[in-house]
């Protein structure tokens, strides 16, 4: 087992290779301010820093108002959610802006979480374990939850989460640890890590799932077995087919999809094979296997080197297909 300094360690070798990529970079935002103690300013758009107190520690999350934003009705609330060694700030030059772009559009709330020193911390799992400094994220999420639904006008039947790798975990990590609260999450390059497996499993609401996988992943298996970075085991993860065959279980699905569709417009040498289940009795449910894909946003940057996580797939917009994924609930 490694050290204690796990954390920093792999901090310090994500801001290195971010740098050889051209940077992780911190996004360019209309406004940032610092909100602590004061009332939700609901329809300024832009931007927004906010930051609150949990057992002495400073957290903080990005809230995006988008530009339609009024006082006229409820509106749908996104969470996206960076990934192990990222930040709030860094998530939405990863995925182009365009969670921004699509909130402006359609206007829905876009909040970006962001964990402490990096890394979420689930209560469970070895990269948990292994954290410095353990925190109780389950409690982030409530109270961050709690203060979105006082000062904003959201549609409760509306709220979804998604991310990419560890963010990826935390829409699972949603989605089973807040029952009723979540309507579907997207998570991408991740398939169930098998710690959540007995939570996800418990009889609870349907909650949708948009699954985005590379069959070519470097660091996470497509069909399942140990999250790996250089020489290092992290946690286990399902196969993908046995987390959509779970998911399927749970939302009602038969086991052959309604729809299947090859989706290959880039000339990037890989091909999307997205399959939906939409005659489920709970919630629909799709895969998009990005087939010679890797760790990476599709149509979004890669935080790191292609050498260590692949290429990225041109093919979809993941912000653009989940947003659609998500509009199917009313």
């Amino acid at each position: 087992m490694m050290s204690m300094r796990f954390s920093a360690i792999f901090q310090a070798l994500s801001i290195a290779l971010c740098t050889a990529a051209g940077g992780c970079g911190i996004p360019e935002v209309a406004t940032v301010a610092d909100q602590v103690g004061s009332p939700m300013p609901a329809f300024r758009s832009g931007m927004q820093e906010r930051r609150f107190q949990i057992d002495a520690l400073d957290r903080s999350y990005l809230l995006y108002v988008p530009l339609s934003a009024d006082n006229s009705g409820l509106r749908p609330l996104v969470l996206v959610l960076h990934g192990g060694g990222g930040t709030a700030r860094g998530l939405p030059r990863q995925t182009n802006h365009r969670w921004n772009a699509l909130a402006d559009q359609f206007g829905f709330y876009v909040v970006y979480p962001n964990a402490h020193d990096r890394f979420w911390d689930f209560g469970e799992g070895r990269v948990s374990e292994r954290l410095e400094q353990r925190v109780d994220d389950g409690a982030y999420f409530r109270t961050l939850l709690d203060e979105l639904f006082e000062g904003l006008p959201i549609d409760r039947d509306r709220v979804f989460a998604t991310g990419i790798s560890r963010g990826g975990q935390a829409s699972y990590f949603l989605a089973c640890r807040f029952p009723g609260q979540f309507r579907a999450i997207a998570p991408v390059v991740m398939p169930l890590p098998a710690y959540m497996e007995d939570d996800c499993r418990r009889e609870g609401p349907p909650i949708g799932l948009a699954l985005f996988n590379g069959t070519e992943d470097p660091l996470v298996p497509y069909d399942g077995g140990w999250i790996t970075f250089g020489r290092d085991r992290r946690d286990q993860v399902l196969s993908t087919d046995d987390t959509l065959s779970m998911w399927r279980t749970r939302n009602g699905c038969a086991a052959v999809p309604d729809d299947t569709r090859i989706i290959d417009t880039a000339d990037d040498g890989m091909r999307v094979v997205r399959n939906d289940w939409t005659s489920c009795s709970g919630a629909p449910v799709t895969l998009y296997r990005i087939e010679g894909g890797g760790h990476t946003y599709p149509s979004g940057r890669r935080s790191l080197l292609e050498l260590v996580v692949g290429p990225v797939n041109r093919d979809i917009s993941a912000a653009d297909e989940t947003w659609a994924f998500f509009s199917r609930f009313d």
